[in-house]
């Protein structure tokens, strides 16, 4: 599996991706600061699920979920929010605009496993 990591902050990144590894299922990682590198990789790359954060500079994770759900090639790819923001009504919103899972960080790799175990289900 690859998963595109996108977050401004690289210790947030760097976090992300060991959890990731800890759970055990195999994944190469790509990362990315900000929404429109993330779109400008996920050009390349396809993905297959892609873990954003919401604020960042440049274009928010908020931007990159509705900017993914409406590219003709990368529209199927699955997309977790791995968030701060405890917000109640942030999930809807999100899951509402193109997003399969919304997380709030920080997350256990077992809740992550969880989590990715049931997004790639949904996919087959």
């Amino acid at each position: 599996m690859l998963v595109l990591l996108v977050d401004d902050s690289p210790t947030m990144r760097r976090y992300v991706a060991r959890t990731l590894r800890m759970t055990g299922m195999e994944c190469s990682i790509e990362e990315a600061g900000n929404g429109v590198e993330a779109m400008r990789i996920a050009a390349e790359v396809r993905p297959d699920l892609i873990i954003t954060d919401l604020n960042m500079p440049e274009m928010s994770g908020d931007e990159l979920v509705a900017c993914v759900a409406k590219d003709p090639v990368l529209g199927r790819t699955p997309i977790l929010v791995l968030s701060s923001d405890r917000s109640p009504c942030r999930p809807e919103q999100l899951i509402h605009a193109g997003a399969v899972a919304y997380m709030t960080k920080p997350v256990s790799p077992e809740a992550l496993r969880v989590q990715l175990l049931e997004i790639m289900g949904s996919q087959t």
